[in-house]
């Protein structure tokens, strides 16, 4: 990507969607978060998110995602800013803001000695479900997640994957209409992960809007109705996957391989039209090749400058 496209795509990303007529659930204005030592992790960040919506946050290793997303939840204090949830100033309010949350952290801890269905229980009774009301919201949340047969095995004998579909469900509890969740499938498998996906679509049917981080291109395209992107603690971007796709100028990639040496790692090289890049394979005279349109991965390296790290494949169910 040339760096003329590079400073086109960032321009146009800069700030974040207007208010428009549908109900912000969350707003967010000039959040910056400095700490101590002098590093700032958020730099005025501005964000509406909408009722109803599914956001995903991007960004490389150490660009103020998940310092951001707490934040949102209220665990940590913005160094200037504000932050609005359901129109509540969750600076000032932090409790009150935070009833209307279900979050799952990027790393919890479990109580293991407990079992699921007591896991479950107790923090429903924790969020004023009725002792009946909590049973009945532990055996239906069990269930969505896949963990129904594990329902009365204590959470020290489960698997990482099945501790971290607990800590989904200790967010899903208590239906509340807004969840954060800070990377929620690292470490499923391919099938728990399709898993949380629906239970997602699913809330969001219901009326919840969800705001989570991710480290898989997949789930972000599928899950977002917009994604935004946080490099160096900045908003990069912050739109639909179409919009975000218009803005790219050299909109096809070429990846192949070295025609002398063809064990060297594969190069991408990219072009406005599809008929730059076939001339471009026909010059070089490649033979092991292939063209697409970009992807998501391709804006993200446009906008951050870095590859996509892909999450490791869950350790199991």
């Amino acid at each position: 990507m040339t760096t003329s496209a590079n400073k086109s795509i960032r321009a146009q990303s800069q700030t974040s969607a207007p208010d428009v007529a549908e109900e912000n659930v969350v707003r967010v204005r000039g959040l910056v978060k400095r700490y101590r030592d002098g590093t700032a992790a958020n730099r005025g960040i501005d964000l509406n998110v909408r009722r109803g919506e599914v956001v995903s946050i991007l960004g490389p290793n150490g660009a103020g995602k998940t310092t951001f997303l707490r934040q949102l939840t209220t665990e940590l204090k913005p160094t200037s800013g504000s932050v609005e949830i359901f129109g509540v100033n969750a600076v000032a309010e932090p409790e009150s803001a935070k009833r209307m949350m279900g979050i799952t952290p990027q790393e919890g801890g479990v109580f293991e000695t407990l079992t699921v269905l007591e896991h479950f229980e107790l923090f429903a009774r924790f969020k004023g479900l009725r002792r009946r009301e909590a049973r009945l919201a532990a055996f239906d949340v069990a269930d969505e997640l896949g963990l129904g047969a594990e329902i009365n095995k204590r959470v020290g004998h489960l698997s990482g994957g099945q501790r971290r579909r607990i800590l989904i469900g200790l967010a899903l509890l208590g239906r509340p209409p807004l969840l954060i969740l800070d990377e929620p499938t690292t470490g499923l498998d391919p099938a728990s992960r399709q898993t949380v996906w629906k239970v997602i679509r699913h809330v969001v049917a219901e009326g919840s809007t969800v705001i989570f981080s991710t480290h898989y291109m997949e789930e972000a395209e599928r899950l977002s109705d917009r994604i935004g992107i946080i490099e160096s603690g900045r908003l990069a971007a912050f739109d639909t996957l179409d919009k975000l796709f218009a803005r790219l100028e050299r909109s096809y990639r070429v990846e192949f391989s070295d025609p002398f040496d063809p064990l060297v790692e594969k190069s991408v090289r990219y072009f406005a039209t599809f008929a730059e890049a076939q001339e471009h394979t026909a010059s070089e005279q490649l033979s092991e090749y292939s063209i697409a349109r970009a992807s998501l991965e391709d804006i993200y390296f446009a906008l951050t400058g870095e590859r996509f790290v892909k999450a490791e494949e869950g350790e199991g169910a």
